[in-house]
């Protein structure tokens, strides 16, 4: 199995271009923002040049997410011959972000196709081989399905073999009736780890779950590193990632502001696993939407990981509550949050 990580929005967009630029076969898209904004980074020309050519191209996008994708654009594509599906539930989104090309190629992680995106850093990983694009499949057509698809090829995938192999696993998270993977995931890991975590996130909004097993971790000897950007695209966001910061901070935990809006999610166990994927620290993506990861022991790719984080946390400053004094409407805050987090 071949890979590689992208650390900008604008590396993974190049090498995605790059892959379907080149698809003989079959294109599968799905993304929870989907713009035709992206400067020098064509993704809708490409895609109806390669349907028009006879590739088929099937794209999934969130109704919500992908809203500011013009009906005209979309139509474009649907009349080159790829077919263009949206995943559309009151509450529930497809926050996931997956590239499949020729069946052979997979992109996942965080990037979503959005012009202000572009100065983003990110995290993207591009996985090369047979079996791993089979998990990658089976897990779009989950979604395929669920969106009302109903092209055979895509209708009757069968659960793959394991990928013990690659020394890697996907997360399916939110499809098929799979709501707890992530909690699972999450506790099992987090209560195995022996000296070290490290999380990554841009929205860390944490269940009270999540913080009693970080806890418990901290309380057993483990350093805890949180590394989260300053500034988000959500100045409200930004106010609530503080406050869950100096939480963790007050608990034992080495928390880390980036200077620049980092939309990276990722977590290091112990420097022998690593996870990267769709989902934010927060209960939207641990109880709401559908969600695409994954986890791997493979001492390369850990390693990689582990240099990439590293990188991030020597440009980052640490949190000072000195830098940050209370305001009146932060003890606001920490009351309602209070409040709501029997419900989330």
């Amino acid at each position: 199995m071949r890979y590689r990580f992208y650390t900008t929005s604008s590396r993974a967009w190049g090498a995605m271009l790059s892959a379907i630029s080149t698809a003989q076969t079959s294109i599968y898209l799905e993304m929870y923002i989907f713009e035709n904004d992206t400067v020098g980074y064509d993704f809708l020309s490409e895609l109806i040049n390669k349907a028009q050519s006879g590739v088929q191209v099937v794209v999934i996008l969130d109704a919500i997410g992908s809203f500011g994708l013009a009906t005209a654009e979309i139509e474009r594509l649907r009349s080159s011959g790829a077919e263009v599906l949206f995943f559309s539930y009151w509450f529930k989104r497809t926050h996931r972000k997956i590239l499949i090309v020729d069946e052979y190629t997979v992109f996942l992680g965080g990037v979503n196709i959005s012009g202000k995106h572009a100065p983003w850093k990110d995290l993207q990983m591009r996985l090369s081989g047979k079996n791993v694009s089979r998990f990658a499949l089976r897990t779009f057509a989950r979604t395929y399905r669920d969106c009302g698809g109903k092209e055979p090829i895509l209708q009757e995938r069968k659960r793959p073999a394991l990928l013990k192999q690659t020394r890697l696993w996907f997360i399916e998270h939110g499809v098929g009736g799979k709501r707890l993977t992530l909690k699972k995931y999450y506790e099992e890991h987090i209560d195995s780890a022996l000296h070290r975590i490290v999380l990554v996130t841009p929205y860390f909004i944490p269940h009270r779950w999540f913080i009693a097993h970080i806890h418990q971790a901290i309380i057993r000897g483990v350093r805890v590193e949180i590394i989260i950007p300053r500034h988000t695209d959500h100045t409200f966001i930004d106010r609530l990632n503080i406050h869950y910061l100096k939480l963790f901070s007050d608990i034992g935990a080495s928390c880390y502001l980036a200077e620049e809006m980092n939309h990276a999610k990722a977590m290091l166990i112990d420097e022998r696993e690593g996870t990267v994927g769709s989902h934010n620290l927060d209960a939207l993506s641990f109880d709401w939407n559908a969600e695409a990861s994954v986890f791997f022991d493979d001492p390369h790719m850990v390693a990689d990981l582990e240099k990439i984080i590293l990188d991030w946390k020597l440009h980052a400053v640490t949190l000072s509550r000195e830098h940050y004094p209370a305001h009146w409407y932060d003890i606001l805050l920490g009351y309602m949050l209070s409040f709501f987090q029997s419900v989330l």
